[in-house]
């Protein structure tokens, strides 16, 4: 099972970009998205009343967003240790949320300043941040490796 997940995820890594850029530009997408969907009234609910749902989605949206601007920061400066590339996403991340919480407390319709909401953005976008340290960035280092040398 194992071993599967893992061909399957190294298969989609030598899918993905090794430009940084590339990420930067997608995080900047990431941004603008997320102004826009805080300044959007989200309207009735359908559906059943999940208790806390909305902390899973803050949580998702910026693992998202961590992930992004992780892949960046260590493909940038890779000379980075991964503590500070850690550190310095997590913080980015917690001023995006909180921003973002602020923003929300402008449109109608919206609650914001939730600060559950905002510690689940922090730990969405360190969350995403550890898994690209951990799992993404050593297998797209090394495939970068592999193609290198075989051009080589």
């Amino acid at each position: 099972m194992f071993k599967h997940v893992s061909g399957v995820l190294d298969h989609v890594v030598a899918r993905l970009p090794t430009r940084p850029a590339a990420y930067l530009c997608l995080f900047g997408v990431w941004a603008v998205t997320l102004w826009f969907l805080s300044a959007h009234n989200p309207g009735p609910k359908h559906g059943p009343d999940i208790p806390h749902l909305d902390k899973v989605v803050h949580f998702l949206y910026f693992f998202g967003g961590g992930v992004l601007l992780a892949a960046h920061g260590g493909l940038k400066w890779s000379e980075v240790g991964s503590l500070r590339l850690f550190g310095v996403v997590a913080l980015v991340c917690c001023v995006i949320g909180r921003l973002d919480e602020y923003h929300q407390g402008f449109t109608p319709g919206r609650s914001g300043n939730d600060y559950g909401d905002w510690l689940a953005d922090t730990l969405g976008g360190a969350a995403g941040a550890l898994w690209v340290m951990l799992v993404l960035l050593p297998r797209i280092r090394l495939n970068h490796a592999k193609s290198a040398a075989g051009r080589g």
